[in-house]
């Protein structure tokens, strides 16, 4: 099968190697979609810092590693111990796997495990290539195919909403006013969680003027930075991460326009050190998160929030051919951020 590897800072190739072989427990998927996350990218550009280049504590892979996390296909075979009923069935990805016995696993806090693996990212091949094999468990079945690499972003999402309760000690967020930084597909995907099936107020701040345009389409509030004010909003979440396009880096500005006393979630990702005074956050009290990927309980919640998003996520993806994938993929969602939200790979 043809396959994209990273072996490396600036090293990624696309290679033909056998199509794996599908374990007692696992599903073989013939990939479909794949989606190019700004991780993916960042990994490209700066790692390898998140990706293992040593042997994996629970999957004992390394790199080269098939990148890409959120994604999905078609099953094409199971295992013997697998429900054969699930041949045929188009299913996402649900890329986070881990031990089950470390101190956070027993805490119900897997996305902490001391020995965390991801498909994808960590320790486990992903989804851009023709084929990959994951456990049964670690997929979700999906009606709508332009979802796909759309679910692992909103698990992201309810993962924010379930942490922020958990801290501010509310059950509800309707009506609080929300400001993402960010309408990527993550921003957007956290955006929906918040908006949709959580109702709150939510405002999008994006400089790019497409991804702009296209959250309004979408029915998103949008603001300029002109118009934000300090101390203005009840949660303010960081989905943008570091960006060269931006003058100011969004975790530190973000902090300005959180209400005293109230919470800042961080979910960009930031390969560089930022500075920043701290008492600025300590006289004003305010609460600083992070959240990092999602829980295994929250895919309960998967089809309840699903149900409850009114958009049409197709209007966000701009699809390649895997053949194309580095030159069309990673080089344009380095240099070229303004034509694209949602870069697909289709497998």
């Amino acid at each position: 099968m043809l396959a994209l590897r990273y072996y490396g800072n600036r090293d990624i190739r696309l290679e033909d190697i056998p199509v794996p072989e599908v374990g007692e427990n696992e599903v073989l998927i013939k990939v479909t979609d794949a989606g190019l996350s700004q991780t993916q990218v960042n990994e490209f550009i700066e790692g390898p810092l998140i990706i293992n280049t040593q042997p994996h504590p629970l999957t004992g892979k390394s790199i080269p590693l098939i990148p890409c996390q959120e994604y999905g296909g078609i099953v094409e075979k199971v295992g013997k111990n697998v429900d054969p009923s699930w041949i045929g069935k188009q299913v996402a990805v649900l890329p986070l796997v881990y031990c089950g016995e470390c101190e956070y696993c027993k805490k119900g806090k897997q996305n902490l495990c001391d020995k965390r693996a991801y498909h994808g990212l960590l320790g486990l091949d992903g989804g851009f290539a023709e084929y990959s094999v994951v456990n049964v468990n670690n997929i979700f079945p999906v009606d709508k195919k332009e979802l796909l690499t759309f679910i692992e972003p909103i698990l992201v999402g309810i993962n924010t909403l379930d942490l922020y309760k958990k801290h501010s000690g509310l059950d509800s967020v309707k009506d609080l006013k929300v400001l993402i930084l960010g309408a990527g597909a993550v921003g957007l995907s956290i955006a929906a969680v918040w908006k949709f099936f959580a109702q709150a107020d939510v405002y999008i701040n994006e400089i790019i003027n497409f991804r702009k345009q296209k959250a309004e389409e979408a029915g998103f509030k949008t603001i300029e930075k002109s118009q934000l004010k300090e101390n203005n909003f009840d949660v303010v979440i960081d989905a943008a991460g570091m960006d060269p396009l931006s003058p100011q880096v969004a975790l530190k500005e973000g902090l300005k326009y959180v209400k005293k006393g109230e919470f800042f979630i961080s979910v960009g990702s930031y390969f560089h050190p930022i500075s920043f005074v701290p008492v600025y956050i300590t006289a004003n009290e305010k609460h600083v998160l992070s959240s990092m990927a999602y829980k295994p309980h929250q895919v309960d919640l998967l089809p309840e929030v699903i149900k409850s998003i009114k958009l049409d996520f197709s209007k966000f993806i701009t699809e390649i051919p895997l053949e194309n994938i580095i030159e069309d993929g990673y080089y344009r969602a380095e240099v070229e951020k303004e034509s694209f939200i949602r870069i697909v790979v289709k497998c």
